[in-house]
């Protein structure tokens, strides 16, 4: 059976296999689109898929048109989420002969200095870090082989006042590079997806947003007052029902410490 990454290149064919990855509906979506330049944003849910779905077709791009390093930036928001982002990209991209790094407020000066001598092909980073990066000569020279940009949860950066700074750096490298550089935004909810696209990418930018059905599978219980529940709602000037459910809350969460309680 064809699948949409029959069409990758055939190294990154061969890393999926081994890693046992069929398409999600997003990357169905929006693979073939962003393997062909388009530019916008990716809605899907969590866990659908939708970093690869940006991901992939550029490292495709990577590999079939020979981009130099730094080709691909990856901006994201938060440094924990760029440290998980960049522990999968290192695999799938060392499978296939590129380099990834990461470079943030917390980078030594030591992995600075290597990621300069020797680039990256994606660099996973933070929009201020971004900013930075205007500041020095060398890292200049670099930003103007960049190819394409994902920005990570751009539904947090658009109406907020570090995604306007974000939006003119974008501008900024558009003009370093003396082209149109291919701007890709991911998101798990956004209420607005054309309009953040066209935040993101201005007449050009598409809302791709994809319908991942997921079952959910849940167990509810309720539990019933007991005779001790009486007195201690007189106590605690409760119903027997709201003690009977603290109590059986304290034991849930002696038992399970990592406990979600929603109030």
């Amino acid at each position: 059976m064809t699948t949409v990454f029959d069409a990758l290149h055939p190294s990154l064919q061969t890393a999926v296999e081994e890693r046992g990855w069929s398409p999600t509906p997003v990357q169905d979506l929006a693979l073939p689109a962003l393997a062909g330049g388009e530019e916008g944003i990716v809605v899907a849910p969590t866990g659908s898929g939708k970093t690869m779905a940006a991901v992939l077709p550029l490292l495709h791009r990577c590999l079939e048109e020979a981009w130099d390093p730094l080709a691909i930036l990856y901006i994201t928001p938060l440094r924990a989420l760029n440290r998980d982002v960049d522990r999968r990209l290192i695999d799938l991209a060392e499978s296939v002969g590129l380099r990834v790094g990461l470079r943030h407020g917390d980078t030594s000066q030591s992995e600075r200095q290597r990621q300069v001598k020797r680039p990256p092909h994606l660099l996973v980073t933070t929009p201020e870090t971004f900013q930075l990066m205007f500041t020095g000569h060398r890292l200049r020279a670099l930003l103007r082989s960049v190819q394409a940009v994902v920005v990570d949860e751009v539904h947090d950066l658009a109406s907020s006042e570090r995604g306007w700074q974000l939006s003119v750096g974008l501008s900024r490298l558009d003009h370093m590079c003396g082209r149109r550089v291919q701007r890709i935004g991911l998101s798990a909810t956004v209420g607005n997806p054309a309009d953040v696209a066209e935040w993101l990418a201005p007449g050009r930018g598409k809302a791709m947003v994809a319908v991942a059905p997921r079952e959910t599978e849940l167990t509810v219980e309720s539990e019933p007052p007991e005779p001790q529940d009486e007195i201690g709602a007189v106590e605690q000037a409760l119903s027997t029902r709201a003690h009977a459910t603290f109590r059986r809350l304290i034991r849930q969460v002696e038992a399970t410490p990592q406990t979600l309680v929603f109030v």
